[in-house]
């Protein structure tokens, strides 16, 4: 599902979603296909559920215009990018 799809079944709160696809652009990763696990209305549910989060599961706000993180290099840990055009 695209996230402007998901913003408009869940204006203005908190969705567990998992990655489905996406690309790398300036250290920034951009996410243009979720699946939405399920939405969550409380904000402290929320935060329990980001932490508990793996793997390309996260929660993000609809409030938001499009899903980009800034992805930061640590310099002892490698990270594979999974889902980079290309590979």
């Amino acid at each position: 599902m695209l996230w402007g799809e998901v913003r408009e079944l869940f204006p203005d709160q908190f969705v567990l979603v998992e990655e489905l696809k996406s690309h790398y652009e300036d250290n920034k990763l951009h996410v243009e296909e979720v699946a939405v696990i399920k939405p969550i209305p409380d904000p402290q549910e929320a935060l329990k559920e980001l932490f508990s989060a793996k793997n390309e599961r996260f929660v993000y706000h609809t409030s938001n215009e499009a899903i980009i993180v800034e992805v930061r290099d640590k310099p002892m840990i490698r990270r594979t990018r999974k889902h980079e055009s290309g590979i």
